[in-house]
């Protein structure tokens, strides 16, 4: 459901500018204290973004 959210044309933009904002705020987090998780991490993202 979540991912039908996001790729919907209604509410796409939000969506990405939502998850992006998130991202800007997690990834350095991830980056620097678990580097081990940024390959699965990637991974469902390149899932995600299909």
């Amino acid at each position: 459901m979540l991912k039908l959210m996001y790729h919907a044309p209604v509410t796409s933009g939000y969506h990405q500018s939502v998850w992006a904002r998130i991202g800007r705020a997690v990834n350095p987090h991830i980056l620097r204290y678990t580097p081990f998780l940024n390959t699965p991490i990637s991974a469902v993202q390149r899932w995600w973004l299909r």
